[in-house]
């Protein structure tokens, strides 16, 4: 995952590792001692194989303003992502910029990508509220398409359209009842 997406682990001595935590959870930071990253209070030891940040209790607040920025680079990510299941049930991040669209499938949202298929935990109408607004658009009860993954639209039978994407051959039909939003979408 990305920088503090999993938190970070702290060395520091026993008597103000209190304080710390709580600091740290006001600011949103997890403790994870199986993180990669290590806040180290100096004079003690860092541990092998972990990027550290070396600090000062007198000069805590440093601490914080390097691991802030950390912080929200890794929310930032988080939220221009999606966690879907591959088949062989592994867990993906998935950037918005390689998601074709999502299609529900009865009771399982799916997420299609060029590279494959991954179910996700939202429904459409959560997704809806969380993905971009600029780039994402239900086209139909089924479906919310990423136009920047759009190659093609078809007009089609009885005012539908047809969406092709980029590198799959999957298609997507746009019902009559989203036609008109999608091409004010557009700005047709």
């Amino acid at each position: 995952m990305g920088i503090l997406t999993d938190g970070i682990d702290v060395v520091v001595r026993d008597e103000i590792r209190g304080v710390l935590t709580e600091l740290l959870a006001v600011r949103k930071v997890l403790l994870n001692p199986s993180s990669p990253y290590v806040a180290v209070e100096k004079g003690l030891t860092i541990p092998d194989g972990k990027t550290a940040i070396v600090f000062e209790w007198s000069q805590v607040n440093r601490l914080f303003e390097l691991i802030g920025p950390l912080q929200e680079a890794a929310t930032d990510s988080m939220q221009k992502s999606v966690i879907g299941r591959a088949e062989n049930e592994t867990m993906e991040i998935i950037p918005h910029s390689r998601i074709c669209f999502f299609e529900a499938r009865g009771n399982v949202t799916v997420c299609i990508t060029p590279y494959g298929e991954y179910k996700v935990k939202e429904k459409l109408y959560e997704l809806e509220t969380t993905l971009p607004e600029d780039r994402f658009i239900r086209v139909s009860r089924s479906y919310i398409v990423n136009i920047e993954n759009v190659s093609q639209i078809v007009p089609w039978f009885g005012r539908r359209l047809v969406l092709r994407f980029v590198n799959t051959k999957k298609e997507v039909e746009v019902s009559k009842n989203y036609s008109t939003s999608f091409k004010n979408f557009l700005g047709l």
